[in-house]
């Protein structure tokens, strides 16, 4: 029997670096950063919020609690309907509770979300290069100025960058691509292959 050990076998999932992969299940893409010189920028803060880490944490909780009220409205109507009250359920305003629980929900990820930075003291990218930053362990909104592209001096965004995802193909034909990992960065409007990894923590914490 002859061993072929260049042969390519790809089966299931697999791993690459680069832009082109050809394989019959789906597949994990990595991109790098650019490893020439390091792109500067300066964060201008634009507004400092009242939000600290503990202001943060009890809106957190009392968001979370006042949610329960509608959560337990719309579940008591859904276990009516089980038991077959139907006058019960046509009473009941469901649309109402449904949008209040909704908002509730949104508030309490939203809050959650900046506790998080807060607690962390990290600088998350928003859009036109601002962003939120928790350190000193309070919210606060800044324009992040960005020097010229080390490479080629062209103008710099600050954004978060999709550096790995799975591209899924399906028998049909079709292709989905499921964003697995997400980085801040810094990258040339002129050439995107010239971008700069910024490290959400770089700012000592106090």
């Amino acid at each position: 029997m002859k061993i072929t050990n260049n042969q390519n076998n790809f089966n299931g999932t697999t791993n690459f670096n680069g832009p082109v992969q050809f394989a019959g299940g789906d597949i994990i893409n990595k991109t790098s950063a650019s490893k020439q010189n390091e792109a500067k920028y300066t964060p201008e803060p634009k507004w400092r919020s009242p939000f600290t880490l503990a202001a943060l944490s009890w809106i957190s909780v009392i968001i979370g609690i006042l949610g329960l009220f509608p959560a337990g409205k719309i579940l008591a109507n859904a276990l009516s309907l089980l038991k077959g009250n139907v006058e019960a359920v046509l009473d009941f305003p469901v649309q109402t509770y449904s949008v209040i629980f909704i908002i509730f929900a949104l508030l309490f990820i939203l809050f959650f979300s900046l506790r998080r930075i807060a607690k962390k003291q990290i600088r998350v990218p928003l859009i036109l290069n601002y962003a939120i930053s928790g350190y000193g362990r309070r919210i606060t909104l800044e324009k992040i100025h960005i020097d010229e592209c080390p490479r080629c001096g062209g103008k710099m965004k600050y954004y978060s960058k999709p550096i790995e995802w799975v591209d899924k193909y399906y028998s049909d034909g079709r292709t989905k691509r499921e964003v697995t990992k997400r980085i801040p960065v810094l990258e040339c409007k002129r050439n995107s292959e010239h971008w700069y990894e910024v490290d959400p923590a770089e700012d000592k914490v106090e």
